[in-house]
């Protein structure tokens, strides 16, 4: 993404744009939607050569929280179980940190923007998070931005260690960008 697409995005409302790259390999399609300064998508990743599964996180912009607010989120990271474990959450949560960061530049956002992604008990129960929060983790390091995990109604800040060992109730993980 660059700042070409953002502004194709912003003057085109309710159209849908996308974009598809390789990146290593996998491949890449990021469609995105600006409904009144609000920017909703979708990163699909699979592994090149194999376009029969595909992993895919939502991202969210509502565009006057960015620039003032200096937030935005992600949602819903699935990965099917036939092709976890091979890097495809790790490139979709890269490409989503990628797009704030594009974000960022286009409107010479300074400060750090607050990236939330919501972590539900469900999750927890089915075993979700004992894979899906220490990847969160790793991410922000891989991607060197600070993160934490936070638990509803809780305003600490939680490795992802503490937060599995801790929390049993709906969190978040945070990333700074």
């Amino acid at each position: 993404m660059d700042n070409n697409f953002i502004e194709e995005l912003l003057n085109h409302p309710y159209e849908k744009k996308s974009i598809k790259s390789l990146r290593g390999g996998f491949w890449i399609e990021e469609v995105f939607t600006n409904k009144n300064n609000h920017i909703d998508g979708e990163i699909c990743c699979g592994i090149h050569g194999d376009d029969l599964g595909n992993g895919s996180v939502e991202i969210h912009i509502d565009i006057e929280k960015f620039k003032n607010d200096h937030h935005a989120g992600f949602g819903y990271l699935e990965v099917p179980s036939r092709i976890s474990n091979h890097g495809i959450g790790t490139t979709l949560m890269l490409s989503v940190i990628d797009i704030i960061k594009a974000f960022k530049e286009f409107y010479s956002v300074g400060e750090k923007v607050r990236v939330s992604g919501w972590l539900s008990t469900s999750d927890k129960q089915n075993g979700n998070w004992n894979k899906s929060v220490p990847l969160y983790e790793k991410i922000g390091h891989l991607a060197n931005v600070e993160s934490y995990f936070t638990i509803k109604n809780d305003e600490n800040h939680y490795s992802a260690e503490d937060f599995l060992r801790i929390s049993n109730d709906d969190g978040s993980i945070i990333y700074l960008i």
